[in-house]
């Protein structure tokens, strides 16, 4: 197989696994799904999931990573809207809302282990948070944000996301 083709059927099978986790983890949950649920929905044996992915965490963060990267190219639409720094941050509180109750899982995954910088994909997903709370210093300082996170999902929520250091 050329490298190219290789490369093709690995974002393939890693797609299959990514779309059947994702329903497994809107029905049940973090805690309900497991790699033996998810090769059964998918189709694969539990020993090929382990070729794709190291462990449910770095599934959860890959399609955690897929949400942010959608949510951040939302957000820079409302940054450069034309509305006042009050309306952008209501529409930006707005779009986390949905988050949090739509993608419930992976918002409470990226709050509690977006600090982690362990993995590849955890220092992917700690940066691209970063980044995120970065744009949104346009609206208001950093300390400020923190704050109004604090305010409104609570300490929970902001440790792990804020943890200095990389571990939660």
């Amino acid at each position: 197989m050329t490298g190219e083709k290789k490369a093709s059927a690995v974002r393939y099978h890693r797609r299959a696994l990514l779309e059947a986790a994702d329903r497994l983890l809107t029905e049940f949950g973090y805690d309900g799904m497991n790699m033996n649920m998810l090769a059964k929905e998918a189709n694969y044996s539990k020993a090929t999931v382990y070729v794709y992915f190291e462990s449910k965490d770095e599934i959860v963060r890959a399609l955690c990573i897929e949400r942010l990267k959608l949510m951040r190219r939302e957000l820079a639409l409302v940054l450069k809207s034309d509305a006042d720094t009050d309306g952008k941050l209501a529409e930006v509180r707005q779009m986390l809302d949905e988050l949090a109750s739509g993608d419930g899982v992976y918002f409470d995954f990226a709050c509690e282990f977006g600090g982690r910088t362990d993995t590849d994909s955890a220092r992917e997903l700690n940066a691209l948070i970063r980044g995120i709370f970065d744009d949104l210093t346009a609206l208001a300082p950093e300390q400020e944000l923190k704050n109004k996170w604090y305010r409104y999902y609570g300490e929970v929520k902001t440790k792990g996301l804020f943890a200095e250091g990389g571990e939660a």
